[in-house]
């Protein structure tokens, strides 16, 4: 029978702490990586939106614009072609 002595507990006791430090840390140091990870593809993902997103509005805007000059183009032909009778 094996006896149990204070020193063999300590020991034993000292090496499972330092095993559950390194799984410890290989765990956190492994969850920081994935989540950088995840966090730099969201920041990618949100400025090709973004962009998406302007462009669409530019379009957007722009015929608005042309709609507009259009509009003043055929009302000022109208309005010149009453002002002429």
């Amino acid at each position: 029978m094996k006896t149990i002595s204070a020193k063999n507990i300590k020991k034993q006791a000292l090496e499972i702490n330092k095993k559950a430090l390194k799984t410890t840390e290989k765990t956190v140091l492994s969850s920081y990586d994935k989540i950088e990870k995840v966090q730099n593809k969201t920041d990618e993902l949100l400025k090709k939106g973004f962009q998406f997103s302007e462009k669409q509005q530019d379009k957007f805007f722009d015929s608005l614009e042309n709609g507009k000059k259009m509009i003043w183009k055929n009302l000022n032909k109208t309005l010149d072609f009453f002002s002429k009778n």
